[in-house]
Formats: structure tokens, C-alpha cells, sequence
């Protein structure tokens, strides 16, 4: 249907001209949009080719198409206020006031999105894209990928972030440098390492030369190893933290020591910094005091000397099951180890808490240590997967030249096989849901071909019900890790009440934020329908549930075939204020596996 058989005008004035000219804020609007209608923040009625919808005092229409689980798509050149049967821009502040929450959380919305503007404006007047990113290496990749998150509007906010750091440590523009070190009070310090000698683990992960800088500033500062031990902190985080730390270094609990070591270079995540003098060892993970898409980017203390526990508890899963190596392979990058600035003399009976300033700082200052994707995919090509729904420069998709290759069908087949089946076996079979979004996983291939699925991230990112795992005493004591756990209900952290939210987790993460991203660029790159993609999916779960011998009935434990599902409401969240509530909606669903058993 055209602009005029809908009855509607679109006088394009110089001012209406300019603001089109603007790609960035047009897709700030656009994802906003589809976002808010997905959600129902904005009822609309769709009648196959628009979408139309009111706010508190304009009304608006966009055209577009509904796609799996109710994904809202729309075109980005064709969304518009309307006024009087004419068309105009859509303005973005007014579009944000006419949103339903809290005012406060509104105006901090319009700032993250004025941001990722911002941000997305300095990258394209101040960086030089690749024209061909698939030959580029995984580190390389990593800083290529400009894009973003493809559904939340505030895809690049970094709240916190000048230009300038933008430059220094955002992914995109691929700049190294070091680490800061701070010497900390044993006493306030939890750390769990994968070795008992802690000098040698030093030594490992620093080198030698490192090392001795280290030992020397120590020196320096009167200070020795039997009270102070070190922790990394990123220089954008000192800085921030200057004034916090202030008392912490009047009282010599904590003190400077300067940067030292390797170069690192910040991958996608922001908070996760990969290791670019030597790419084989770790990658470390650090809090930053930035908002980007949906949070501050700190990590919860309680998550962090928990991490290699829950690395190591998979690791076991997966290496005695011997249905990965006959089906799926499926590798994790292990963090291994951990330290974190503790704020409960439970958790070290030698702590003194009668520091105010400990409880502040706690979430702010912290380390994991997290497999190399160097080291894992030794003999592989690694590759991001949200790379694989991404478009070059020339047009055509990431994936372009696998799929002619292979051909969509056969190639999509072994994908979902080798994508799909772990993870869903890891669930169906043992109990424990990981949340698998684009960021969390990394293909590894040959010239193309799936191979085997990495995954990473998982202090934020595990759920399980205690009843339904498979081995129960493989888990980690929980309660003894941390207080935090001690008398926690269900739904507060990695033990969920019940199997739906493991499911939930599952399907939210890899079908409808993940998957229906890659089966929208092959319906719109090769004309390869989307139910057409669904089915694929389905078959591949069907085909697994054809190794479930002796686990069928686990599998009918976990209902995915229901015509409508319920989904994290991403945007609902945001707009209510209210970080430590969970929001859903109910979207249908396109995938219908087996029920029961085979």
C-alpha cells in the first residue's frame, strides 16, 4: 500500500530532509519503536503494511511487517508523525514523553538515546570502517562490528563516557592500553585462583616483568605482600573512582600503583578487555561505572569469586558427558579466577567493615579472569556470532559468501546442529540454562562451516531449578560462597522456582533476541522465508530429541510447542525505574518441537 492509498501526504521540507539525512537517528527511533510496539507500550493497530499507533497528544504510522514471535520490523525511512493526513519527522523527545513510566526514567531514556547519536555520529565522522570485515581475525572482528545491539535502542549510550573515552576505550576505535593496579588490604580482599600458590599464579598471568614493576611500586610504597595483594582496575574506572577511593587511600587500605603490563583493547561487551600484546592469555573482566543498553555495568560482588565455581561445575558437565562428543561439541571460555573487594567480615572473618566507604566501592571493584577465545579455538576459526546477521559495506550479507557455498538449507541445517543442540542438551539433559545472546557466543568454523559453539559469561548468566538437574551433587555449595546466598529465595540469583523460567531464559536469549535476527537477513538477503527458518528450528529440535534415549521424559518437562510464550520486556523494564524487577509480555511462537517424548 502507498502513502497516498492510505490516504496520507509527506511534504518533505529542508528541515524534514535534514533530519532523514541523520541514518543514526533514524534507527534510534526506529529500534525505540519497535521496541515500544513489541512490548505494548504503545497499542497499534496493523493492517499487513502499517503499523499505527497514538501517543499522549500525535499520532503516528510507520510501515512495516510483523516477524517471528511478533518481532515489530519496521522501515526505517517510513515512520512519521502525523498531523491533519500529513507526514512528518518524528521528533524523538516527543516520541519519548509520549511513553508510559516514571518522568525520571524517561528523561534518563532520552539522554542514553541522545548519546548513542552521539556516539554513532563521532564513530562515523572519526573512524575508517573496514570495507570487507570478513577476513579480519576474532580481535580484529571484535573492534570492526559497529552496529550494536540490533533491538534495544540505547545501543550505545555508555553513560559516563566523553568523546574522548569513547576514543580511548570504546571497541570501535581499537585503542590498547594498560591497566591500572591498585595494592589492596588482604583483610578487604576475596579471591578465589585456580592455583594455590598465589606468586606463581601472579607470575603466570603478569610475566616476570610485570611482576617485578609490581613487587618494586610495593616496595615503594612501604607496603609487602604478607598485608597487600593486587587488582587490576580499568584507568577509565580510577579516574571515576578518585574521590571514592580517597579515604580507602588516606587510611593505606588500598594504594596506587600505576599501570603496568600487557595492552589490552576493549571487545564488544565494553567491560571485557582482550589481551592484544598476548592474545593467548586471559581475557580480563572488569566493572565500569557506565549505563549501556539495559544496566550499570558494574558486577555484583556476590557473582564474583562464585564465577570459577560455576565455570568449573560446567566444565565437569560437559567432559563427562559423552553426548557432546558424539552429537555437539560445546567448549566454554572457563573464568577461572576471580577477586572482588569484599564489604562482609563474613566473608573474611578478618575484614573490618567499620569502613562506610567498603559497601560503595565493593560492586565497582572487582576482576575475573576468563579463557582467551585464542586459546579455546586453537585450530578453528572464531567468530563473533552476532557477525553472522551483520551486512558489509558492499551490501551483501557477513554470511554471503558461506551461503553460496553451501547453499542456505544445508548450511542453516548444520548451523542450528551445532548452535542449537548444546544448549538445548545442556537444559533438557543436566538442568542448567545459559543465557545465550549474541555477545555470549562465539562460532567457531572451517571456511564457514559450523564446527562448534563457545560460550562465555556465566556469574551473570545461569540458571537452574535443584530438582531438575541431573547431578545435584556437582553443584557448588552455594550457601557458602557468599552470605548473599545463605537464605535467598528462589528467583533472586542462579536457582530459579521452576522449569518455565529455565525455558524462558533459553528461548529469550537464543530464538527471540538472537536466531530471529539471523532469520530476518535471510528472508530480506535471499528471500529465505522466515517460517521457512522456524521450521528449520523446529526440525533440529526434533532431530535432538531423537538422541534423547534416555531422557524423553526430561524433555517433555520443558514446553516450548505452546502457541504463545511469555518474554523479557526489555524496554518496560527500563521505563518503570525499577532495576531489580523483572517485566514480561506474552508474544507468540513460531517454533512447535515434539511434545513428550520419542
Amino acid at each position: 500500500m502507498s502513502l497516498s492509498e492510505a490516504g496520507l501526504s509527506a511534504p518533505l521540507s529542508s528541515t524534514a530532509q535534514s533530519e532523514m539525512v541523520c541514518r543514526h537517528r533514524a534507527r534510534v527511533i526506529r529500534q525505540l519503536l519497535e521496541a515500544a510496539l513489541f512490548e505494548g507500550l504503545l497499542p497499534y493497530h496493523f493492517d499487513g503494511n502499517w503499523f499505527r499507533f497514538n501517543g499522549k497528544t500525535l499520532s503516528y504510522c510507520a510501515r512495516g511487517n510483523l516477524s517471528g514471535f511478533g518481532r515489530v520490523r519496521l522501515i526505517q525511512e517510513q515512520i512519521w508523525q502525523c498531523h491533519a493526513s500529513e507526514l512528518h519527522p518524528v521528533d524523538l523527545a516527543e516520541l519519548v514523553a509520549a511513553l508510559p513510566g516514571q518522568a525520571k526514567a524517561r528523561q534518563r531514556l532520552l539522554q542514553e538515546l541522545q548519546q548513542t547519536i552521539a556516539f554513532c555520529r563521532w564513530n562515523q565522522d572519526n573512524l575508517v570502517s573496514a570495507e570487507d570485515r570478513r577476513g579480519l581475525d576474532y580481535v580484529a572482528l571484535e573492534s570492526a562490528i559497529l552496529e550494536g545491539h540490533p533491538y534495544h535502542p540505547c545501543f550505545k549510550a555508555r553513560t559516563g563516557f566523553s568523546f574522548n573515552d569513547h576514543a580511548q576505550y570504546g571497541p570501535e576505535a581499537a585503542n590498547r592500553f594498560q591497566l591500572c593496579w591498585l595494592a589492596v588490604r588482604r583483610s578487604l580482599l576475596a579471591m578465589r585462583l585456580d592455583c594455590h600458590d598465589e606468586e606463581a599464579f601472579w607470575q603466570r598471568e603478569l610475566g616476570s616483568e610485570c611482576w617485578q614493576q609490581l613487587c618494586d611500586a610495593m616496595d615503594t610504597q612501604g607496603i609487602g605482600s604478607e598485608e597487600y595483594t593486587w587488582l587490576p582496575i580499568h584507568p577509565w574506572q580510577l579516574a571515576r573512582l578518585h574521590t571514592s577511593l580517597a579515604p580507602a587511600i588516606a587510611e593505606r587500605h588500598v594504594l596506587l600503583l600505576g599501570k603496568a603490563g600487557d595492552e589490552y583493547q576493549a571487545s564488544i561487551s565494553l567491560r571485557t578487555l582482550l589481551n592484544v600484546s598476548h592474545p593467548e592469555k586471559a581475557n580480563i573482566k572488569v566493572p565500569l561505572n557506565v549505563v549501556n543498553s539495559s544496566s550499570l555495568r558494574t558486577i555484583e560482588p556476590h557473582s564474583v569469586c562464585t564465577a570459577p565455581l560455576l565455570s568449573q561445575w560446567l566444565h565437569t558437565v560437559i567432559a563427562q558427558d559423552p553426548w557432546f562428543a558424539e552429537h555437539s561439541a560445546l567448549l566454554i571460555q572457563r573464568e577461572y579466577a576471580a577477586m572482588v573487594l569484599q564489604d562482609d567480615n563474613r566473608v573474611n572473618p578478618d575484614a573490618n567493615t567499620d569502613h562506610p566507604w567498603l559497601k560503595m566501592l565493593a560492586p565497582s571493584l572487582s576482576v575475573i579472569f576468563r579463557d582467551s577465545i585464542a586459546t579455546v579455538a586453537d585450530g578453528f576459526t572464531a567468530t563473533p556470532f552476532v557477525a553472522l546477521s551483520l551486512t558489509e559495506a558492499d551490501g551483501d550479507a557477513f554470511i554471503a559468501p558461506w551461503l553460496h557455498q553451501y547453499g542456505i538449507e544445508t548450511w542453516l541445517r548444520r548451523l542450528l546442529e551445532v548452535v542449537v543442540w548444546p544448549v538445548w542438551h545442556l537444559l533438557v539433559r543436566h538442568g542448567i540454562a545459559l543465557e545465550t545472546h549474541g555477545q555470549n557466543m562465539t562460532l567457531l568454523h572451517h571456511n564457514g562451516w559450523p564446527q562448534k559453539l563457545v560460550l562465555r559469561d556465566f556469574h551473570e548468566s545461569l540458571e537452574f531449578v535443584s530438582e531438575f538437574l541431573a547431578a545435584p551433587e556437582l553443584q557448588p555449595d552455594f550457601a557458602t560462597l557468599h552470605p548473599d546466598y545463605e537464605h535467598a529465595e528462589a528467583d533472586r540469583f542462579y536457582w530459579m522456582s521452576s522449569v518455565e523460567a529455565l525455558r524462558e531464559l533459553l528461548v529469550d536469549a537464543l530464538f527471540v533476541y538472537n536466531l530471529s535476527e539471523l532469520a530476518q537477513l535471510l528472508e530480506l538477503q535471499f528471500d529465505y522465508p522466515e517460517t521457512q527458518f522456524w521450521q528449520q528450528v523446529d526440525a533440529a529440535l526434533q532431530g535432538y530429541a531423537a538422541t534423547a534415549h534416555n531422557w524423553s521424559e526430561r524433555l517433555a518437562r520443558i514446553d516450548v510447542s505452546r502457541p504463545k510464550i511469555r518474554t523479557e520486556s526489555l524496554l518496560r523494564k527500563k521505563l518503570s525505574g525499577q532495576s531489580d524487577r523483572e517485566f514480561h509480555h506474552t508474544i507468540p511462537n513460531p517454533v512447535q518441537p515434539i511434545r513428550g517424548g520419542v
